[in-house]
């Protein structure tokens, strides 16, 4: 049983962030990790797009796609397979810089570009054949119920991370929602310390402000001194 459980979407930055943080708390932390499936494009359906982005329904199916791979890994591999497997995909996503980043279209085509995912599947040890899974809809009731489940455990109306301490009754909570980890891993245990901290206090329920920075990656590095504001 792990420690903890992270659900991640591969195309949420900010969740992709905050998996990199949690990676530099194992370096200081006896924490094993998780790694389940959540859709922000299952999450959205209920509220839809007519406020978004023209491009998020395409950046959200992308991600489901990419979830479709990994319930096919893990189905076949072993839960094991898939932290390593989102560490890849994100690399893939988030680390790799675009030759023209100008604005969240920019950003969109570079998510929605051709991947060679039985490569990154056959690097990793893994069957590629499994690539085959993302255009497949059987995968979809599996991700939705977990994305059910992630959603459930918080209450509703979030987004990406979710973090679950103790899984599976331990207490959840949407985030931490975080822009860059921290500059040394001691420093990031201690985030993580103070995160516990507050989780485990029966009477906390929310930390929280829209007014974002972006978050840092390799891709977004030509906005990484702009602000965002989140829903």
């Amino acid at each position: 049983m792990a420690d903890v459980e992270l659900f991640w979407d591969p195309v949420c930055p900010f969740c992709w962030v905050t998996s990199r943080w949690v990676r530099q708390v194992q370096e200081v932390r006896d924490l094993t990790v998780g790694w389940r499936l959540i859709s922000l494009r299952f999450l959205n359906e209920p509220i839809g797009y007519d406020d978004r982005p023209p491009f998020y329904p395409a950046v959200h199916a992308r991600g489901t796609e990419l979830l479709r791979v990994a319930a096919a890994v893990r189905d076949d591999h072993g839960a094991e397979a898939v932290g390593p497997l989102y560490e890849a995909l994100g690399g893939l996503l988030w680390e790799t810089p675009a030759p023209r980043m100008e604005s969240g279209r920019d950003m969109a085509d570079h998510q929605l570009r051709d991947l060679d995912l039985p490569s990154v599947l056959e690097g990793l040890g893994l069957d590629p054949t499994h690539a085959e899974a993302a255009t497949s809809e059987a995968w979809d009731e599996a991700i939705r119920a977990e994305t059910e489940e992630a959603t459930g455990r918080v209450g509703g109306d979030v987004g990406t991370p979710i973090i679950t301490l103790d899984p599976p009754d331990g207490p959840s909570f949407f985030g931490p929602v975080i822009s860059e980890e921290p500059p040394t891993a001691e420093e990031a245990g201690a985030a993580w310390d103070a995160m516990v901290t507050l989780a485990r206090w029966p009477g906390f329920s929310e930390l929280k402000r829209t007014l974002r920075s972006v978050p840092v990656t390799a891709l977004t590095a030509p906005f990484a001194d702009q602000t965002t504001r989140m829903r």
